[in-house]
């Protein structure tokens, strides 16, 4: 009945059948076949179970939707069918999968051009074709079939992102390949793709030239933490780098075949369709269909390739597989066995005093002495990368999470020992060295803040996370440059051997808040990191949280203090008092534990009622200042003691004042 019998074309040009869905009959009659002509042969409505009885090599252009599409093509390639897409309203992921152009004439061009026509590959998920991408598991969800750019962008991967973190648990897998390797896995979720720019994820780390290779690529998703996840999804965002790189969270099997079984149902978006299985399997069928590729179709040099990828080094596997299955992941990495056993056993061995941690301490401590003598800050850099004190600091950190107590023992007589080799070497080379100065060098460490807690704390969370990460342990003498632990031991020794106390307490205040700071951050730390369960290190912690706060009570003293003196600068820098210029205000060093008293009285008086405080300020221990004073003429010590007299008037208390005149003209 559907037979068109037509006058044979007097040219040599090919014939065509046609198949298309019957509610499409209208655009049939009006748009394809005027254009068609004498070239069509044979036009039939498509069904299902009753195809043409058409010989091999016929040429079939077809008007069908993607579920028809997908029915057909398996067909079409067993019966040697030579096909061309033409769009239809409900073929979207067809479209896009073979380059068919959107518009009716468009498509009908490309196929009437007479093209070369290509083989290609067809995938096949439990039977059923695939021309987008199989995703397993509830997590991430990384689809989108054409490339996105711009703001479509950016709302894939905000959307993927709020999807995925919702549910983030891994799941137990088993992964075949054609050649019988196994792979038992847990994962996030697993992508299947034929071709690289079939999903957000494959297209940010596979080669588009490994497309129609006879070949599927399987990509496991493993991430150790929702972070590590989120930035690689934040990246995506950025443009891609030429060379494509496997995350380290990601395995990689590109295989002919590969079957896919879990101890719960598979629940799968096959062309993002949702489905329930209790196993795939999947192939590849090489070259299996034919093909006149519409214009936009990417017809790069055909790849035969029949050598298996099997790049799963990365992903978890025995004890830290079992370890993660069906366990809410963890916004930071947890630490794996493996991990822990090698980070415990370097961690043991650090907290014991070796001969070469002896030997380095006394060195360093001799260093940095000379350093704080010469006031020479590259000598005492130096002598803090030579200092060996952060390991068994973070030795003690572990011990403290794990409640190690041989561990915590050795760590503790370690870090004695090397307190002892420090300040003995220093105060033994302040009795022998003539000199007596307190150098800008040794000055600065006699005044810990809030400021220096905050930096023992940064430092103590580099230090540990630097330690459990063999790939940046390079970074650890920056660390020990920041924190500077021998330095302030050095000065302490110093400090006993001028027989001078506060230098003594200033310089060992501050080792105590590096020591106390380092231990705080590094427990924290670890307990993050996995390393430790926080009811195992409650103890301990609390412990050192109440050495934190000890410490804390002069340190916010010594930052009142430099509130203070930066509010008396501040107040005087630039007046003019007494027909002079105030410039190059500064507070000089006292007595610090006075100093830091008196910044907090003045702080107290503003806040309360002035009366009896005003009286009481006459008898406070004087500011030390040193001022520059700037004046036309000359002037003599009578204008000088006004200045200082208008001083402690704005100041509000006593002040011994080192003024330096300097006449300006």
């Amino acid at each position: 009945m559907n037979e068109i019998s037509t006058t044979p074309a007097a040219s040599d040009a090919p014939t065509f059948r046609l198949l298309f869905d019957p509610q499409q009959d209208s655009v049939v009659a009006e748009k394809i076949l005027p254009r068609l002509g004498e070239r069509l042969t044979d036009k039939r409505p498509y069904r299902r179970d009753e195809l043409p009885d058409w010989p091999q090599n016929t040429t079939v252009l077809t008007c069908l939707d993607d579920a028809a599409i997908a029915e057909f093509a398996p067909q079409a390639a067993a019966r040697q069918w030579r096909i061309a897409l033409l769009p239809h309203p409900d073929l979207e992921r067809g479209r896009l999968y073979f380059g068919v152009a959107e518009r009716l004439d468009e498509a009908l061009d490309d196929a009437l051009a007479d093209k070369k026509e290509r083989r290609f590959d067809l995938f096949y998920c439990n039977g059923q074709p695939v021309f987008h991408s199989v995703v397993v598991g509830k997590v991430f969800s990384l689809g989108g079939g054409q490339p996105l750019s711009g703001f479509g962008r950016i709302w894939s991967v905000l959307r993927v992102m709020g999807a995925g973190f919702r549910l983030v648990k891994p799941y137990a897998y088993t992964l075949v390949t054609a050649k019988d390797k196994k792979l038992d896995t847990a994962a996030l979720g697993l992508v299947m793709v034929e071709e690289g720019g079939s999903s957000l994820l494959s297209r940010r780390i596979l080669d588009d030239g490994g497309s129609n290779d006879g070949m599927l690529d399987a990509l496991i998703l493993a991430p150790r933490s929702r972070m590590e996840m989120a930035r690689f999804l934040l990246a995506s965002l950025l443009p891609a780098s030429r060379r494509k790189q496997l995350p380290p969270f990601v395995g990689h099997l590109k295989t002919e075949a590969l079957t896919v079984t879990s101890p719960e149902p598979l629940d799968y978006l096959h062309d993002g369709v949702r489905i329930s299985a209790p196993r795939l399997d999947l192939r590849v069928d090489a070259k299996a269909l034919r093909l006149l590729p519409g214009r936009y179709l990417d017809l790069q040099e055909e790849i035969s390739q029949t050598k298996e990828t099997y790049k799963v080094q990365g992903l978890p596997s025995g004890e830290a597989k079992n370890a993660i299955i069906n366990k809410a992941l963890p916004w930071l990495h947890r630490a794996s066995p493996e991990e822990f056993r090698e980070l415990y056993s370097m961690l043991r061995n650090n907290a014991r005093a070796s001969p070469a941690y002896l030997n380095l301490m006394v060195l360093s401590a001799i260093l940095a002495t000379i350093g704080l003598f010469a006031n020479s800050a590259p000598v005492i850099i130096g002598a803090m990368i030579l200092a060996p004190l952060m390991a068994p600091i973070i030795s003690l950190a572990m011990a403290v999470v794990r409640q190690d107590s041989p561990m915590l023992a050795t760590g503790l007589k370690t870090l004695g020992a090397g307190i002892l080799l420090a300040v003995g070497c220093a105060a033994a080379m302040a009795l022998l060295v003539p000199l007596r100065s307190v150098t800008d060098e040794i000055a600065a460490r006699l005044s810990p803040t809030l400021l220096d807690l905050g930096v023992a704390l940064v430092s103590g969370v580099a230090g540990a996370y630097a330690h459990a990460r063999a790939e940046i342990a390079k970074s650890l003498a920056g660390v020990a440059i920041a924190v500077a632990l021998v330095p302030p031991l050095a000065v302490s020794g110093i400090g006993l051997g001028w027989g001078d106390w506060s230098v003594f307490q200033g310089a060992f205040l501050l080792f105590l808040t590096n020591l106390f700071g380092i231990m705080l951050a590094g427990n924290l730390t670890f307990l993050m990191l996995g390393f430790g369960p926080f009811n195992q290190a409650r103890r301990g912690l609390m412990a050192v949280l109440l050495l934190v706060a000890v410490v804390s009570v002069p340190l916010t003293l010594g930052f009142a203090s430099m509130i203070e003196q930066q509010r008396v600068v501040h107040a005087l820098e630039g007046q003019e008092i007494e027909g002079v210029v105030v410039r190059a205000a500064a507070v000089r060093p006292g007595k610090p534990m006075h100093d830091l008293l008196a910044g907090l009285t003045s702080i107290a008086r503003r806040l309360q009622n002035r009366g009896l405080e005003e009286q009481k300020a006459q008898a406070d221990e004087p500011l030390y200042l040193s001022v520059r004073l700037l004046s036309p003429t000359a002037i003599g010590s009578a204008t000088v003691e006004r200045v200082k007299t208008a001083i402690e008037t704005r100041l509000e208390r006593p002040v011994v004042l080192e003024a330096t005149v300097a006449i300006s003209r």
